[in-house]
């Protein structure tokens, strides 16, 4: 299982350990709510905005080439309205097998 897909494994089980074992202490998280740039503040963003919210995220597709790995993937939440999805592309880039920045794209 290549490191996007435990990602996704790890939020959808809302494994805050897992998710952060992901990432190298250097990462850097960039999300559309803004700039996550150090364990303290990712732990903190998925712990207080993806975990509370919920979110279940299903991968539409992925690519990967060397060291960036690329998901497509679509995110529902039972707290919100029923059918409806937020779709994002998951762009991460990874050194020595850790994710050193995560790029989340919505559209």
């Amino acid at each position: 299982m290549t490191v996007a897909w435990q990602y996704i494994d790890a939020v959808n089980r809302a494994d805050i350990e897992a998710l952060m074992g992901l990432f190298a202490p250097s990462a850097c998280l960039n999300h559309p709510a803004g700039t996550f740039a150090d364990p303290h503040a990712i732990r903190n963003f998925y712990e207080t905005v993806v975990f509370a919210g919920r979110a279940v995220t299903e991968i539409d597709a992925s690519f990967s080439d060397g060291d960036t790995e690329i998901l497509q993937i679509k995110a529902s939440s039972p707290l919100g309205e029923p059918g409806k999805f937020v779709y994002a592309a998951d762009v991460f880039t990874l050194r020595d097998g850790f994710i050193e920045r995560l790029d989340i794209y919505y559209r």
